[in-house]
Formats: C-alpha cells, sequence, structure tokens
C-alpha cells in the first residue's frame, strides 16, 4: 500500500511518499481502508520531534481517519466488511489500559498514529473497541476534519468548562479547527460565546462557527472586550488552545469562581500566576488533553445531528502531504486540511 512516511524528524520535506507492507488483520481489530485523513497542529509538532523523541522510524503519523471497513479479525463481534467507519483519534495503546474510564485517563493513551501507525496511507489497523460507525451521512472528507477537534472540544467544553445553557463563554483562536468547533459545541450547549482571531480575515469563519463577539487581539485588548461585554463581571468559561503568551488576559476576563480550560501550547508552556488572585478570586484551572469514546460518541451526534458543522478548508492528495503541511505552517489556513489518499 502507499503511505507517506517519515524517517527523521524535521521540516515537510522529511516526508517520503512510498510503497509499505500491506495490513493484515490481527485476532480483536479493524483494517481500515482510509477515505479522508484529517491534519492537526499536533502532527506538525509530532514531524518536527517536538511532542516524542522516541518514535520508530519508519512511522506513518495521522489521527483522524474516516474510511471504510475491509478486513475483520477474530474475535470481532459486531462488524462487517463494507461498513463506514471513523477512527478513534486517541485511545490507550497498551490492551492492559482498556478497561480505564474515562480512556484519556488511562497512562497509555495517546494521538492515534503517534506511536503505533496512524491514518496517513490507504489502510489503517485499530482495536475494533476504538473505532465507531459513521452514521453522520456526511461526506468523508468533512468527517475526517472532526475527530480530534471534536472529542477534544466536548471534553473542555462540556465536560471540564460545564458550559450550559445561557452560560458566557471565551474560546481562544477561534478562526482555528479547534476553536472553530469548540464555538460551535458551546452554543449547541445552548451559550452566548466570544472569541479571539489573529487577523480581519479570520472574524467571518468565527462568526460563521456561531460567535456572538469577535475580537482581532492583534487590534483590541481581548480581556477589556470581554469585560465591557459582560458588564465588567466576565465570562463563565475560558475555552484555551492558546497557552502562555494569554494566560494572565484569559484570568482577567473571567468571572469570580469561573472556569479557565487549557488543551494547546502554541503561545507557551510557562507563565506567572497571581495566587493571591486565585486564591480571592476562586477561579478553577483546568488541563484537557483529548477526550473519552463516550465524549466522542456525543460530539458525533452533534455533527450527524447538523449542530456542529465540519470547516475544511482545503484537501490535498496523500502525496501532496508535505504541501499540506506546508500551508498550515503559513497561518493562513481556516478550518481543517484533509488528505485524501
Amino acid at each position: 500500500m502507499k503511505a507517506a512516511v517519515i524517517r527523521e524528524f524535521g521540516d515537510p520535506d522529511v516526508f517520503r511518499y512510498e510503497d509499505v507492507a500491506e495490513l493484515e488483520h490481527r485476532p480483536g481489530e479493524l483494517v481500515i481502508k482510509v477515505g479522508a485523513c484529517g491534519i492537526n497542529r499536533y502532527d506538525l509538532y509530532l514531524r518536527m520531534g517536538a511532542v516524542f523523541t522516541d518514535i520508530a522510524f519508519p512511522h506513518v503519523m495521522g489521527a483522524d481517519v474516516a474510511g471504510t471497513v475491509v478486513a475483520v479479525g477474530a474475535d470481532v463481534t459486531g462488524w462487517s466488511e463494507g461498513e463506514a467507519a471513523i477512527v478513534a483519534p486517541g485511545y490507550p495503546i497498551d490492551p492492559a489500559d482498556w478497561d480505564v474510564r474515562p480512556e484519556n485517563h488511562a497512562r497509555s493513551f495517546e494521538v492515534t498514529g503517534t506511536h503505533i501507525w496512524g491514518g496517513n496511507a490507504e489502510y489503517i489497523r485499530v482495536p475494533s473497541q476504538f473505532v465507531v460507525r459513521n452514521e453522520t451521512g456526511l461526506p468523508v472528507e468533512q468527517v475526517a476534519a472532526m475527530p480530534l477537534v471534536l472529542m477534544t472540544a466536548v471534553h473542555a467544553v462540556d465536560t471540564l468548562g460545564e458550559v450550559r445553557a445561557g452560560s458566557r463563554v471565551l474560546v481562544q483562536a477561534g478562526a482555528s479547527g479547534s476553536g472553530n468547533v469548540c464555538i460551535q459545541v458551546a452554543k449547541a450547549l445552548g451559550a452566548h460565546v466570544a472569541a479571539t482571531v489573529g487577523s480581519p480575515e479570520k472574524i467571518e469563519t468565527a462568526t460563521a462557527a456561531g460567535a456572538e463577539l469577535v475580537i482581532n487581539y492583534n487590534e483590541r485588548d481581548f480581556a477589556d472586550e470581554i469585560l465591557g461585554w459582560t458588564d465588567g463581571v466576565g465570562v463563565d468559561a475560558v475555552i484555551d488552545n492558546v497557552g502562555a503568551s494569554v494566560f494572565e488576559d484569559n484570568l482577567r476576563a473571567l468571572r469570580l469562581g469561573g472556569i479557565f480550560v487549557n488543551f494547546g501550547l502554541v503561545g507557551g508552556i510557562q507563565a506567572k500566576i497571581n495566587f493571591r488572585d486565585l486564591f480571592f478570586r476562586r477561579h478553577q484551572l483546568r488541563g484537557s488533553f483529548m477526550g473519552s469514546m463516550e465524549e466522542f460518541k456525543r460530539g458525533l451526534a452533534l455533527l450527524g445531528e447538523g449542530k456542529v458543522k465540519a470547516f475544511v478548508d482545503r484537501t490535498y492528495p496523500l502525496s501532496d502531504v508535505a504541501e499540506a503541511h506546508r500551508y498550515i505552517e503559513s497561518r493562513a489556513v481556516r478550518g481543517k486540511v484533509v488528505l485524501i489518499p
């Protein structure tokens, strides 16, 4: 089969589109023909060696996979060849952890395609319990744009952020793939949503996702804008995928007892915290990583009902994976980029 392979860490030119050995189906697993595979910013960091350095080469990455079951391993029940399927974008890779709930609290839980081969290939092999039927009725490229950001958004916004009808929420980087879906999930829960973007061109993207207030952080102080929007009270929750560079202003935008959820580090990994403010303002700081299978299924239900929609910026043939990564690195991307084998 054909695959986009890396044999070293580095820039997008490390990708090689080449033939690799066919996958044999094994007990308890499904082999899925990849219809489309979405790219996440995580993939860029993984390719550069910025996440793990113990990955065995050659390696095939890719977490967001939608496709068709072509082989069913022994001991697998409830699946047949030809069924449309979606691979969980993260799961415990050690079978000893497969009974841990929620799954993202397992010690061996990781993004699909990190140490075990992922979906940047014509086929992928996955334990059957981490595959979900594709009942969305949507084009495969739209489905493949969603798994990681959808699982992440439901966990961060609904479970950890405790966003409910009437909540006021700030979502950072609202035109990014993850920010866009966080806005949509918050709106589906009945919240009022504000979002930040980095350029005038991205305002429309965040607005289309449902943000009522969109702030260009390069032109206006977003914390001041949030305090004005909330009559000085602050938002109930901040959903942050940026990190250190906006940490202090994120807390300034929170109400007393508000919830701060972080799941991204693009803005840096170290920030100062004023414990006096934390103490008196009763802020709740929560770290978020991916989510559970139950949360993933809840997100897919929202997708199938049309309450959350995929925003696909561009698709590329799998053979052009290097160019797709370069486009994401340009920061011109709005929505998701998807590879088609």
